[in-house]
């Protein structure tokens, strides 16, 4: 049999894909197409919201952290909310910081500075009841003499339930703390969609705040002045006191249990303006002092 050796390579005919049609053909390629239009952005949305999930997780974590400094400071300053203010601030800054060099610490503390500012923070135990039941003349970090929640011999002290706060001075020096603050939406097309339900629900006449994927937005203002929608955070935190607990800023039971109203007055509470004035001497009522320490030793 002769053997036949090809020079060339001969032209094949075109054959339809599957063995469909030409035009068949150009139809599922336009479907595909259309099919990739559509799911496209579905796709992107969720790759995008992934990662504003994570910066979320991440602002959250950083919000305990700063919750903790907060309380701290409030132990050490009579319970004040200006300084739990600070502290949250200076706990924030690493979440605003990019960078390793001191000009972006503080564009990072001045931007902390502007979110602890709008954060919400309020002090649920103790309450003015506790105030009320507990308050004596006591010194406070500077010597002077006050009217607060002593916590000094916490240990010798009676654990007997006051009257109107239902707790024991014990308990009543614990501070606990609860801060919500306003994490802003800062990916791409995420944070547009917020800008979007603002503007949408501006233009109905504000009929309520807008949501996000079932979470209700909330309006926050930058460092730059501008207005934008987040996503509110709360930490709690508990903490022992370290100096008296002063009258100031402690809110009543009904305010803990249904928020404190728009004034942030406290019109429950029984305790007169005139005996939170400090008194020229003390008065340790019950207080039973340690026992003798040549006593410990016998």
């Amino acid at each position: 049999m002769e053997r036949r050796v090809r020079t060339g390579t001969k032209q094949m005919a075109r054959r339809p894909r599957c063995g469909l049609p030409d035009a068949a053909a150009r139809q599922e390629a336009g479907a595909s197409a259309v099919e990739f239009a559509i799911a496209a952005p579905a796709l992107l949305l969720a790759l995008l919201g992934t990662f504003q999930t994570a910066l979320l997780y991440q602002a959250r974590a950083q919000l305990e952290v700063a919750t903790q400094e907060a309380v701290r400071a409030g132990t050490l300053h009579e319970a004040r909310v200006e300084a739990m203010r600070d502290a949250l601030a200076r706990g924030l800054t690493p979440l605003y910081t990019h960078g390793q060099n001191l000009s972006a610490l503080a564009q990072g503390y001045a931007t902390a500075k502007v979110a602890a500012g709008q954060a919400t923070i309020r002090v649920l135990s103790p309450t003015r009841e506790a105030f009320d039941d507990f308050a004596e003349q006591t010194r406070d970090a500077s010597g002077a003499w006050v009217r607060a929640i002593p916590v000094d011999h916490l240990g010798y002290r009676r654990t007997s339930v006051g009257s109107g706060s239902h707790l024991s001075v014990q308990d009543a020096t614990l501070l606990k703390v609860q801060i919500t603050a306003v994490q802003p939406l800062i990916v791409p097309f995420i944070n547009q969609i917020g800008r979007g339900l603002y503007q949408m629900d501006k233009g109905l006449g504000n009929v309520g705040l807008p949501s996000l994927f079932g979470v209700r937005l909330s309006p926050v203002t930058g460092a730059d002045g501008k207005t934008r929608w987040g996503i509110p955070m709360q930490a709690e935190a508990v903490m022992r006191m370290q100096s008296p607990v002063l009258a100031e800023g402690l809110p009543s039971k009904a305010t803990v249990e249904q928020g404190q109203d728009k004034n942030g007055n406290f019109p429950e509470s029984t305790e007169d303006v005139d005996s939170l004035k400090p008194l020229a001497a003390p008065d340790i009522g019950d207080y039973t002092p340690p026992p003798d320490p040549e006593f410990c030793v016998h």
